[in-house]
């Protein structure tokens, strides 16, 4: 299950009870965190406009960075944060 949580200011307003299509997107992309980010659950569900839309988090440079330091924050919360520096190896939240 993900660990992640819309904050109360995201510009995003996806949650999994919005009816319709939903498409799955790892918060750490790429490889190897698209499979690490299964794994610890750094993943949400967003629509096909959010996704990959013009203004979307794999077109947003600036949306893609506020996900992954939301999901730091909240992995960190639950782990601490040298477990997510082994894991991801970066910080996003400097």
């Amino acid at each position: 299950s993900s660990i992640f949580i819309f904050p109360p200011n995201s510009l995003i307003k996806s949650s999994p009870h919005i009816k319709g299509h939903l498409e799955k997107h790892h918060i750490f992309f790429g490889n190897p965190n698209r499979k690490l980010s299964e794994e610890w659950g750094c993943w949400c569900y967003l629509t096909p406009e959010e996704h990959r839309g013009t203004q979307g988090v794999h077109n947003n440079r600036a949306l893609d960075l506020q996900l992954k330091k939301d999901c730091q924050y909240e992995f960190e919360a639950l782990y601490g944060h040298e477990k997510f520096m082994e894991v991801f190896g970066r910080n996003y939240l400097d």
